[in-house]
């Protein structure tokens, strides 16, 4: 009877033991957000408002620390930003244009997008951080947020802000939504 109760006990420690160690295998966090924008036109324009719909989805990667075996200590990874702007400009119920973003979040702030009819404007939403320079990857073109010089198609594009930082933006779906 003594061997019973040692081997019972012996079990239920083994049992438990291999339940503690099982949970949710994904750490990672995903906040999706959405914001809507109503901005008024000049009084000589024949829309009365535009309406920018931006929906952003932030990832974040999270892995245990291979080097830990015992309670292994979490390292984040960087923020994986997807961004969609849709526009509607005009008194029907669709939206007019639409443009998608992906990039790393910043270690400081975060990107803002407006588009615009003459292209999209990037800002950033922190008071004393701007963006320097921005040009096209593959051909070094330069833009900026001036009114003729704007991002008006779809590329890989760098971002330069003033503290140093290089972000790296993927612009995929600029279009015109019919």
């Amino acid at each position: 009877m003594k061997i019973f109760k040692l081997t019972a006990l012996a079990l239920l420690i083994t049992s438990t033991t291999a339940f503690a160690q099982t949970g949710d295998e994904d750490i990672s966090t995903t906040v999706i957000t959405t914001d809507v924008k109503k901005m008024e036109t000049p009084k000589d324009s024949d829309i009365e408002e535009i309406i920018q719909l931006e929906t952003k989805e932030e990832y974040t990667p999270v892995m245990l620390d291979p080097k830990d075996k015992l309670n292994q200590d979490i390292i984040f990874m960087p923020t994986q930003v997807k961004t969609t702007l849709m526009i509607d400009n005009d008194d029907d119920i669709f939206y007019d244009r639409k443009v998608e973003f992906a990039y790393e979040k910043p270690k400081s702030g975060d990107l803002d997008f407006t588009m615009s009819k003459t292209g999209i404007i990037i800002n950033t939403d922190v008071n004393d951080l701007y963006v320097s320079k921005i040009w096209r990857k593959s051909d070094k073109m330069m833009f900026s947020n001036s009114k003729n010089n704007r991002i008006k198609e779809n590329g890989v594009y760098m971002i330069a802000l003033s503290n140093g930082e290089e972000v790296e933006i993927t612009i995929s779906n600029y279009s015109t939504v019919k």
